[in-house]
């Protein structure tokens, strides 16, 4: 007969394949889910990395719509040509605004603002100009400007970028350097 201790032996290895049987059964559901969990986290993943793509696009035709907009609204103050000058418009709304006073007291603060870009050609430069006379809705110098825009129904932003061209060309006038 078989002794007590081989018995009991026996019935541990059991016991132990038994446990280790429902271990991996147990281990092997846990880990399905969790693949499942990973694999919809990466599907969740693309997804949002289309719509990002889709997103880029749609704001990269909003930005080229938004430059070609402009364009069109400054053709009403910009004579192209191999540099950009004002119309008689553009002229006007800057004698008429005030613009023109304002600029003969802050254009030199205007060109230390405008030297911080990067001004290597005189194409940079007006661009440059532009940029920074954007930018300037809320200098303290053009307030008055801004009350003017309003009685008079007119785009303050306009006026700004009409005044990228005085600020132009008096830097260009500053910088003789600059011959390109």
């Amino acid at each position: 007969m078989i002794s007590d201790t081989l018995v009991i032996i026996i019935i541990f290895i059991i016991n132990l394949i038994i446990a280790a049987v429902i271990g991996a059964i147990t281990a092997s559901i846990t880990i399905g889910r969790y693949k499942e969990k990973v694999d919809n986290l990466i599907q969740e993943k693309d997804k949002a990395c289309t719509k990002i793509e889709k997103l880029r696009s749609d704001v990269d035709k909003l930005l080229e719509f938004k430059v070609n907009a402009q364009k069109f609204i400054d053709s009403k103050i910009y004579k192209t040509g191999s540099r950009l000058t004002l119309t008689e418009f553009g002229k006007t709304l800057l004698r008429e605004s005030g613009f023109d006073d304002i600029f003969e007291r802050e254009k030199d603060n205007l060109a230390r603002k405008l030297s911080v870009y990067p001004n290597k050609t005189k194409y940079d430069i007006q661009e440059n100009a532009r940029s920074l006379m954007d930018s300037l809705v809320d200098y303290e110098p053009f307030a008055s400007i801004k009350t003017y825009a309003f009685n008079k129904g007119i785009d303050f932003g306009q006026i700004l970028r009409a005044g990228a061209i005085p600020l132009r060309d008096y830097y260009l006038g500053t910088h003789p350097e600059i011959k390109e």
